[in-house]
């Protein structure tokens, strides 16, 4: 069977969520299938539209599935892309403006 070459990725929470999704998925080289739990599809779209919520299953390969994580992996992303961009931690400044802010006016 085809579901015992795929592995659950995530769940895309909304149509927008899930076509966003499969094309970073897709743009990295990894396919994805998916099944939508509860009422689903085509008909929930044409009656409550694109923007509503939904339970869409993401698999993908099981010889994906590593790279997919990664992919979706937010820590790791931030990281690599900080690299890229030759930021550090000193960069980012993340004290507190309290003072400043007690001086601007309303």
């Amino acid at each position: 069977m085809i579901e015992d070459q795929y592995t659950y990725l995530t769940m895309a929470d909304s149509d927008m969520d899930f076509i966003l999704l499969k094309n970073y998925l897709n743009a990295n080289g990894i396919q994805v299938i998916t099944r939508e739990k509860g009422f689903g599809g085509p008909i929930r779209s044409i009656f409550m539209g694109n923007f509503t919520p939904a339970h869409i299953e993401v698999f993908v390969k099981d010889s994906d599935y590593e790279e997919a994580a990664k992919l979706l992996d937010y820590e790791e992303f931030s990281a690599e892309l900080d690299a890229e961009l030759g930021l550090d931690n000193d960069d980012w400044d993340d004290s507190d403006d309290s003072e400043n802010k007690k001086n601007k006016p309303n």
